[in-house]
């Protein structure tokens, strides 16, 4: 399980060459030419945007002639829509989301396990330690604001640089938030919150935030783009979200809490998909330096792929400030209790 969460991201994981002492040939050869497989088709379930499944999946096309389908889901849904089919070969791959989510599904035995052929490509210390799912790239929860509204309707009340900043009566009603029971951005939140606040801390301070919002969200990327033109003045979701928005010419402003909540992207191969071929292929496909330079364009994140960041890779990390007390498996193992804890809040 991936039980470790990483400590100082930039300080030491990836600004060194990681090196898996001991592997064996079964598991460290060389990479091969992805195979042909113009006749079969890859059934994909999509937890991130559509644009970021899109470049991976038809830049997999172009060098293997594979044809592909998708259906797209917040996480949460996503998650329990694999869970509930069981062993239906409904689809061959779960892609994006969070770290949280696809430990849901190893827990409920939804997975195959996978081992990438070439060892260093990505450092252990972003996928899981069974080889059950490898991440693509690392995300940080953020407070997101409307700068043009901020400017001119509060500018003589302080910028939130905490989450319990955000309680702040003067927020009341223009604050959106990703739902936790659908996204899995909104339930690295809550789970966050449980971890380092305590849970009966956490859920009294929820409520007490909860007054403050106006709307909640079934995906994690749709409060981005609503303070991004203006509709809300505050979010709190991850930061590449708020990048995208901002790249797209709205003006929203990221400001990284001090020990933030944060996930990895992963992608996983579920478990007796009905391409089995086609499934690995693409999973190496993703974790190619290639496809990180590619993903990393439409998702603003930064790449756990070796050589995809350099030179900046030290910048882009430090700037997470990363959470020591939150862990992938703890939050997945809560979830169903926390989310019942939730009703009475929402």
């Amino acid at each position: 399980m991936f039980k470790r969460k990483i400590s100082k991201l930039g300080i030491g994981i990836l600004l060194i060459v990681f090196v898996f002492v001991g592997c064996s040939n079964s598991l460290c050869d060389s990479d091969k030419q992805l195979p042909n497989l113009k006749d079969e088709n890859l059934v994909v379930y999509v937890a991130f945007n559509e644009d970021e499944a899109k470049v991976l999946l038809e830049g997999f096309k172009e060098k293997t002639g594979c044809n592909y389908s998708f259906l797209r889901f917040p996480t949460e849904e996503g998650a329990e829509k694999i869970i509930k089919e069981g062993n239906l070969e409904k689809a061959d791959i779960f892609l994006g989301g969070t770290a949280d989510a696809v430990e849901s599904l190893k827990m409920n035995n939804c997975l195959d396990k996978y081992t990438l052929k070439d060892c260093d490509r990505i450092p252990m210390e972003y996928r899981d330690s069974e080889g059950y799912w490898i991440g693509l790239y690392v995300e940080a929860l953020s407070i997101g604001i409307n700068e043009e509204r901020w400017n001119k309707e509060f500018k003589d009340v302080k910028k939130p640089t905490t989450i319990e900043d955000l309680v702040n009566p003067r927020f009341k009603g223009e604050i959106v938030l990703p739902d936790p029971r659908t996204s899995g951005t909104g339930y690295t939140f809550l789970s966050y919150l449980v971890q380092t606040m305590g849970k009966e801390k956490a859920l009294d301070f929820f409520k007490k935030l909860k007054s403050n919002v106006g709307q909640f969200t079934d995906s994690g990327f749709t409060p981005a783009k609503k303070v991004g033109v203006g509709e809300y003045l505050l979010t709190v979701n991850f930061t590449n979200q708020q990048l995208i928005v901002k790249n797209s010419g709205f003006k929203i402003e990221s400001i990284v809490p001090q020990s933030t909540g944060w996930t990895i992207c992963p992608v996983a191969k579920i478990k007796n998909g009905a391409n089995d071929k086609a499934a690995k292929a693409f999973i190496n496909y993703c974790t190619t330096k290639e496809a990180g330079n590619a993903l990393k364009d439409f998702s603003m994140a930064v790449s756990t792929i070796n050589g995809v960041n350099n030179p900046d890779i030290k910048k882009d990390f430090d700037s997470y400030k990363i959470s020591n007390e939150y862990y992938f498996d703890k939050a997945a193992k809560d979830k169903k209790e926390l989310l019942e804890d939730l009703k009475e809040i929402m």
